[in-house]
């Protein structure tokens, strides 16, 4: 470890109410200062060691180049599992829905018109936001579901197109399930704001009371697979992984 990551000083995190208070999700005192207790120590030390492992992990330029390529093999195999031909489907195309879960419970519920591209960047996080926030090496499982393969998909009006028809169903399983990625947005001012489904007037809630047959089976697959173990889902428009089976990439033999 270089003689700077090893007086890493950390002071900062109590120096700075706000980021304290928003670690340890306390309000700060009158004073500007964070109540301590138990939560917000534990999540202060989680930060520490979280920010010291990093360290460790870059400690010259040729760990640096090392984590970098490992990373980058983690993402690839996990998006090839996401989109790629198995031994029981073939390869992931089209229109689908998509959910992340962490261990703690669904962290994001998206679609894409295309999910050879959009699931393959998802890991990467070039052109999608949620691995910027929550590397994918901590996500517990990803779920798909090929919604035009599924027999309700024909009840759609003809009048609606199959991208408007994804985000519809986008829709309806975010308003369903409140995902904690989507049930907040930042404002330009930094804070948070939480989402308004009922009263939303996107292009998917208008078009939500429309596919309703489907999002009734969609809702069905998706209770059942959210909770099966990976490896039991057969169903033919499903497709199940988790990304903690490519982790040996980053970790190396054990």
């Amino acid at each position: 470890m270089t003689e700077l990551a090893r007086r890493a000083d950390y002071r900062w995190l109590d120096q700075q109410p706000t980021v304290a208070c928003h670690i340890a999700g306390d309000e700060p005192a009158a004073d500007g200062s964070t109540p301590p207790n138990d939560t917000h120590r534990r999540r202060l030390d989680a930060v520490r060691n979280w920010h010291e492992a990093l360290q460790q992990l870059i400690t010259d330029e040729e760990d640096a180049r090392a984590w970098r390529r490992a990373r980058s093999e983690f993402a690839q195999r996990l998006g090839l599992a996401l989109v790629g031909a198995t031994d029981r489907q073939g390869p992931v195309r089209g229109p689908v829905l998509y959910g992340v879960w962490l261990r703690a419970g669904l962290l994001y519920v998206g679609q894409t018109a295309n999910a050879q591209r959009r699931l393959r960047d998802l890991p990467i996080g070039e052109s999608h936001h949620l691995a910027n926030t929550f590397p994918p090496e901590i996500w517990h499982r990803v779920l798909v579901v090929m919604w035009p393969a599924l027999p309700e998909a024909a009840s759609i009006p003809d009048a609606i197109s199959p991208t408007v028809a994804g985000l519809a169903l986008e829709h309806r399983l975010q308003e369903w399930l409140r995902p904690l990625a989507n049930s907040e947005h930042r404002t330009r001012q930094g804070g948070w704001r939480p989402v308004a489904f009922d009263t939303s007037q996107s292009q998917g809630a208008k078009a939500a009371p429309r596919v309703d047959h489907l999002f009734r089976a969609v809702q069905e697959i998706w209770q059942a697979a959210a909770s099966a173990d990976a490896d039991a889902i057969r169903h033919p428009a499903v497709r199940c992984v988790e990304p903690a089976a490519f982790l040996p990439s980053i970790l190396g033999p054990g």
